[in-house]
């Protein structure tokens, strides 16, 4: 992969976070990428045109996987609504500050990368279009974003019961609160379980419809 490759791959990643270029109504978290591939449409998207030469599709199933979070992140973030100034204003910013620009798309395309599961490349969309809106802070972000990446998915129902104060089965209370604890949005204090706030937000902000 040559350097220009790479550099187009990231300039296009960054144009889809200020336009639209995904169609909405199609859920491409549970197509194939074989399927998202066949779509001339998506295949004429630049950014989907860079990711199909920045990666090896065709001899490796990682390399195929990535491709598919990225999409899905992308078409997730588009679906948010974010006001008009306040993209602008992030907008600005990313065009003012190279660093913060390179180090925000690098750590994004890292997180996606190590993501096993297409579902938390949605949530690290919602989580990243709430940072933008100014809802979260960039160290929540990026804390929330290192959560996502060690929370195992099976914990996902449990932390929505605990945020709602919904009652849970003991065993399932339990293997919960472990989940919890080992990604740090919990704590124990003389042998009571307390949910933190990062986990609120983090339901809130990543996973509430």
């Amino acid at each position: 992969m040559n350097e220009n490759s790479s550099e187009n791959f990231t300039d296009n990643f960054e144009k889809e976070i200020f336009k639209q270029s995904f169609d909405l109504s199609i859920d491409y978290a549970e197509i194939s990428l074989d399927a998202i591939c066949r779509e001339d449409a998506l295949k004429e998207i630049p950014i989907v045109k860079s990711l199909l030469a920045f990666y090896n599709i065709s001899s490796s199933i990682v390399a195929r996987h990535n491709v598919k979070k990225i999409i899905v992140f992308l078409q997730q973030f588009q679906s948010r609504t974010i006001d008009r100034q306040q993209l602008n204003k992030f907008k600005e910013r990313f065009k003012e500050d190279m660093k913060f620009r390179n180090s925000t798309i690098e750590n994004i395309l890292v997180l996606l990368e190590k993501f096993t599961e297409i579902e938390q490349a949605k949530i690290l969309a919602n989580l990243f279009s709430a940072y933008i809106k100014e809802d979260l802070t960039w160290d929540e972000f990026k804390k929330m974003s290192f959560i996502i990446k060690n929370l195992n998915p099976a914990a996902y129902e449990i932390l929505e019961k605990k945020v709602n104060k919904e009652h849970m089965p003991m065993t399932k209370t339990i293997e919960g609160e472990g989940f919890l604890l080992a990604c740090g949005i919990g704590s124990t204090f003389e042998d009571q379980y307390r949910f933190s706030s990062t986990g609120e937000k983090l339901f809130k902000f990543g996973m509430k419809s």
